[in-house]
């Protein structure tokens, strides 16, 4: 009898641990519920990039797409992060990007920052996201030389997405651009 009790005292505090981790926590146990769990219904899994212990994942439905952290913790559990719906750069809805700071400030005064964009145009090979101020640079080497944030997103393959620490002085005012292949400027907001 003992015995038994013994066993049914684990089994009821590994379900109540079990509760509490996927319920309570938000916590899930798989990637794909943490996902649902982050409230984007209908928009399905395009892209996603790993990075150490998170994944980062573009969502889309087709008409809107969103930038989803998920953090991995011990392996096997999954929990939504921060996540970004993404805009389209003026006179091109069909190339889209999204910034934002993964974490706070860090004691050195930087920032991890996440860049994403998307490009369903054929001539559009990269999204350039810069602090510049010029108005009407020729290419990305004119950009890449006038700005102290630089971000190259190779959207070749429709999807990129990159990480970068980044001087909390520097964050904002950033200007996107859609290039060629080549690098030549075809389309860029402020």
């Amino acid at each position: 009898m003992t015995r038994r009790n013994t066993i049914l005292a684990i089994v009821l505090l590994f379900v109540a641990i079990v509760y509490f981790v996927y319920y309570q926590s938000g916590y899930s146990l798989s990637e794909e519920r943490a996902l649902q769990r982050s409230d984007y219904g209908g928009m399905t899994q395009s892209h996603k990039q790993s990075y150490g212990e998170d994944e980062v994942v573009i969502l889309s439905n087709g008409s809107r797409s969103k930038v989803q952290v998920v953090h991995r913790k011990w392996g096997f559990l999954y929990k939504p992060g921060t996540s970004v719906e993404m805009a389209p750069i003026e006179g091109h809805p069909s190339v889209r990007y999204a910034w934002f700071s993964m974490d706070s400030a860090s004691p050195n005064g930087k920032r991890l920052l996440v860049f994403a964009a998307e490009s369903f145009e054929p001539s559009v090979k990269k999204v350039i996201i810069s602090n510049d101020t010029l108005s009407r640079p020729a290419n990305a080497k004119d950009v890449n030389g006038n700005a102290s944030v630089y971000v190259e997103l190779n959207v070749a393959q429709q999807y990129g997405i990159m990480r970068q620490t980044v001087d909390v002085e520097e964050i904002g005012s950033f200007v996107v651009r859609a290039a060629d292949a080549d690098g030549r400027i075809e389309a860029g907001t402020r």
